[in-house]
């Protein structure tokens, strides 16, 4: 029984060091995106066919414009943050949503549907 003890034990810890690595480029990121001026950021994700990205980006005020390496990154975090709520989601027929980041709250409200759903009801997470 150890041997799946130790696989569950590896897994758990694997979990909370990506979740560690998350929040400590959320932190930086909020510190950045305020520092240009963004009040909020809206991100539009999809993935299928095994491969996924950050389709678009939507910065409250509209005039905000970041350097391409910001933009990048903030792309690459919304694309883990709503990976890390629906692993998987790129599979087959794939999925895809929306994330909105509240930067001065700092608070992420994030939805998802399932492409290959028939009834498509989105699942949402509020306040993360």
């Amino acid at each position: 029984m150890t041997q799946k003890e130790d696989f569950f034990r590896q897994m758990s810890a694997e979990k909370a060091l990506a979740e560690q690595k998350l929040n400590a480029i959320r932190a930086l990121l909020v510190t950045e995106l305020r520092a240009a001026g963004a009040a909020r950021a809206k991100m539009f994700y999809e993935g299928y066919d095994d491969d996924g990205n950050v389709e678009d980006v939507i910065l409250e005020p509209s005039n905000i414009l970041l350097p391409a390496s910001l933009r990048l990154r903030l792309e690459d975090f919304g694309w883990e943050f709503a990976y890390s709520y629906n692993p998987g989601l790129e599979i087959d027929c794939g999925g895809g949503g929306e994330m909105e980041w509240d930067l001065q709250q700092d608070t992420i409200d994030l939805s998802y549907s399932s492409f290959g759903d028939e009834m498509n009801i989105p699942e949402e997470y509020k306040g993360q």
